[in-house]
């Protein structure tokens, strides 16, 4: 199957489909406490300190812009209006993740009004910082992108500038996305580490577990399940 999209960041490459998977686990400095106040402000506390790593890692490795990025990310989770409406709705009996998702819906529905590709793109950025937060409070992790065995084209819904920058030196080797525009942060990460990127709306809905992808980020296609020929030709013609 072929298929035509929107290219984020040039290359060509080819891999396996990899879907990002979430477990259930236990923050250790969290389950013990039972005050809900305590346990959201641990939790942001804990994001600004991963955060904080990696804008000193990706000002290291790659540009200021990357760590910007990250910067407005940690701006995101400590932002009063979030974290104050959060521990208002936790003093009126709700539970912390409760609190915490009530207040990025008001706040992401103020957003949605806004209809332009710029703002949207901000949208995913609110999304992938506060999915942090929330990923704590609700004891879920997502799966370790180096955990994957071979070279792995990465299926997402969309762009978050996390995974995109997580990928990096992994078996990642290029990313499809259902949503997501070349202005987006995840498309300046994306063409900062070299990531072949493209975003197909709805094409997850075609793709099986172990369907292998071909991606031409240079034409803008995706074909599911080349042949041998098919693959070795767009390869090493796009070396």
């Amino acid at each position: 199957m072929r298929f035509l999209g929107q290219v984020i960041s040039k290359g060509i490459t080819y891999g396996k489909v990899g879907f990002i998977e979430s477990k259930h686990g236990e923050f250790q400095n969290l389950k013990s406490d039972t005050n809900q106040l305590n346990i959201f402000k641990q939790s942001i506390e804990i994001v600004t300190k991963k955060l904080d790593e990696e804008i000193a890692n990706s000002k290291k490795k790659y540009s200021e812009r990357i760590s910007e990025i990250f910067e407005t990310h940690q701006y995101i989770v400590n932002d009063p209006l979030v974290t104050n409406r959060t521990t208002e709705l936790i003093k009126s009996n709700h539970t912390a993740s409760a609190a915490y998702t009530i207040a990025i819906k008001e706040i992401l529905d103020q957003f949605n009004k806004i209809e332009n590709e710029y703002m949207l793109g901000r949208i995913v950025d609110i999304i992938d910082a506060t999915d942090r937060v929330k990923s704590i409070l609700n004891c879920v992790t997502n799966q370790n992108l180096h955990d994957y065995q071979e070279p792995t084209i990465l299926i997402l819904k969309n762009l978050k500038p996390s995974i995109i920058y997580s990928s990096n030196n992994s078996n990642i080797k290029g990313f499809i996305s259902d949503e997501g525009y070349y202005h987006q942060h995840s498309g300046i990460i994306a063409r900062t580490i070299k990531m072949p990127g493209i975003v197909c709306k709805n094409l997850s809905a075609h793709i099986k577990p172990n369907d292998y992808i071909l991606i031409d980020c240079y034409n803008g296609e995706i074909l599911i399940n080349p042949d041998e020929t098919i693959t070795k030709e767009r390869i090493e013609g796009g070396l």
